[in-house]
């Protein structure tokens, strides 16, 4: 993601992908944990957004911006839906068992927001579990942007070492973009070919 600056709190959010915990399903999350990231409480995570910590962490967002802000709790304000972001789970491409449905596992809640005094939307990165905690602060909407892409029945997928985005279904796995392979736009995995891709990638 190296076009996208991240707060120091972006520390975490690499520790929290290393202990990532199971895989669950887009539809049919494997466990309690998954399937609270997989219908977010609205009402909380605005609740987070507003709170004093998120605030603290926008403050120090501006301050790593060039040039850097000095104002010390920012105002935040949503201008879009909350997204889910799924990352792709490394036990996939190794278990010739495992169904499309482990392909990836919940890594993020990504909020499009106003931070003043910047006039662009940033995007707020919350843990993907109640309660929600903020997690980082990255430039630009690029989640929000990616999941315009998707179909109902999809959830956004992201490659990281790829940084390739895709919609996950059930059935298959489409690339929406790609940092890494500039062809991949559109391209169409079912179970065997995706697992393939994740190992040759």
């Amino acid at each position: 993601m190296s076009r996208r600056s991240l707060c120091a709190a972006a520390a975490l959010l690499a520790a929290a992908l290393a202990i990532q915990g199971c895989a669950a399903s887009p539809h049919t999350p494997a466990n309690a944990d998954a399937s609270s990231a997989t219908a977010p409480d609205v009402d909380t995570i605005d609740r987070v957004l507003e709170s004093p910590a998120t605030a603290q962490l926008a403050a120090s967002f501006l301050r790593s911006q060039n040039p850097p802000t000095t104002e010390s709790l920012p105002t935040l304000h949503r201008t879009g839906p909350h997204v889910m972001v799924y990352a792709t789970n490394p036990s996939f491409a190794t278990d010739p068992q495992s169904p499309l449905d482990n392909a990836g596992t919940p890594s993020y809640i990504a909020i499009p927001t106003k931070i003043d005094p910047r006039t662009e939307p940033d995007t707020v990165q919350l843990d993907p579990t109640a309660p929600y905690a903020p997690r980082a602060i990255a430039t630009g909407t690029e989640e929000s942007q990616a999941a315009q892409a998707l179909p109902p029945d999809a959830q956004l997928l992201l490659d990281y070492p790829s940084h390739t985005w895709f919609a996950w279904t059930e059935t298959h796995v489409t690339a929406i973009s790609s940092s890494t392979y500039t062809d991949m736009k559109g391209r169409e995995f079912d179970t065997n070919q995706f697992k393939q891709w994740l190992a040759s990638r």
